[in-house]
């Protein structure tokens, strides 16, 4: 059966391959009143704090949480795995993100009902936290032979870059539907704590290197040293995220690059950063000389930190 792709990427395209909450506890007191003469030995221990979960366990969590927002049709019954209508095409997920860092949580259900129309109704009974994301028609023969729908809940800032709910339906006969459904979580991988601007960096020099292929005289540098502005500049800086592993399609890539240079009251550099505005949108980042882990949101990063230090660079 020839399967269709489901996402469609942006633009003229070039490969790129790159290879990632706290809990709150609530205390609660209880009062002991005794006599004096039974009075414990000993004052009661303080119970201990569990753990933060990690970008992973989060991603499973909240992948658990999704998929338990499924709403069964009526006469629905659960399926231990999956069934083999249509050619086997729910013993896969109609779409899988090229990361590593994925958890897939999956239920099989088997429906009374046409497809399209399970498809109608689970789209009525959805949770209205989740949006749509899209949909997609799979074909055999020209005829059609599975039906999807994808929803989407907001991003977590540097923890959880994707949260989906994918309904996938075929026919299984009889007037019954079968139904595949799958929770996508994908989590970014945890910032390493060295990869901040050090606490010694005074002053900040911006500027955009001439390349090959952005042409034009590049503007002349600019170095800010005015207090607020070099904190609003360093907080962003320290805010980017990690640019998840895996292989992505990005937008054509121009060249344009800001560099920022922060260094230390005596003028030695103490990390650079260089933003890209254009492609995916990568951001290199070096401290004491040491590359980190690549991060991201380069375009927006390069659009912020312009307006703070008050420049019209295009």
């Amino acid at each position: 059966m020839k399967r269709f792709p489901v996402l469609t990427l942006l633009g003229s395209c070039a490969a790129i391959v790159i290879t990632a909450c706290g809990t709150q506890v609530a205390t609660v007191q209880t009062v002991q009143t005794v006599s004096p003469s039974k009075a414990p030995s000993s004052p009661a221990t303080a119970p201990s704090k569990p753990a933060p979960l990690s970008h992973r366990q989060r991603a499973e969590a909240d992948a658990a949480a999704i998929r338990a927002s499924f709403v069964p049709p009526p006469g629905a019954r659960r399926l231990t795995a999956a069934p083999g209508y249509a050619g086997g095409a729910l013993k896969q997920p109609v779409q899988t993100p090229g990361t590593p860092d994925l958890v897939d949580d999956a239920s099989w259900w088997l429906v009374p009902g046409q497809p399209q129309a399970v498809l109608a109704w689970e789209r009525a009974h959805l949770p209205r936290r989740f949006a749509g994301a899209g949909s997609s028609t799979s074909y055999a023969g020209g005829v059609p032979t599975e039906w999807s729908d994808q929803f989407s809940l907001p991003a977590v800032p540097a923890v959880l870059e994707s949260r989906q709910l994918i309904v996938q339906v075929v026919s299984a006969g009889a007037n019954q539907t079968a139904i595949r459904v799958d929770a996508q979580v994908i989590w970014l991988p945890a910032k390493p704590a060295a990869e901040r601007v050090p606490s010694g960096a005074k002053s900040v020099t911006l500027s955009m290197p001439p390349t090959a292929l952005s042409g034009g005289k590049p503007p002349a540098p600019v170095t800010i040293t005015n207090t607020a502005k070099l904190h609003t500049t360093i907080s962003l800086a320290d805010a980017l995220p990690v640019f998840p592993p895996g292989v992505y399609s990005c937008p054509a890539y121009t060249g344009t690059v800001l560099e920022l240079i922060f260094r230390s009251v005596s003028g030695r550099a103490l990390a650079v950063l260089e933003a890209n505005q254009t492609g995916c949108a990568t951001v290199s980042f070096t401290v004491g000389g040491k590359s980190m882990p690549t991060l991201w949101d380069g375009a927006s990063f390069v659009a912020q930190v312009l307006k703070v230090a008050g420049l019209n660079w295009s």
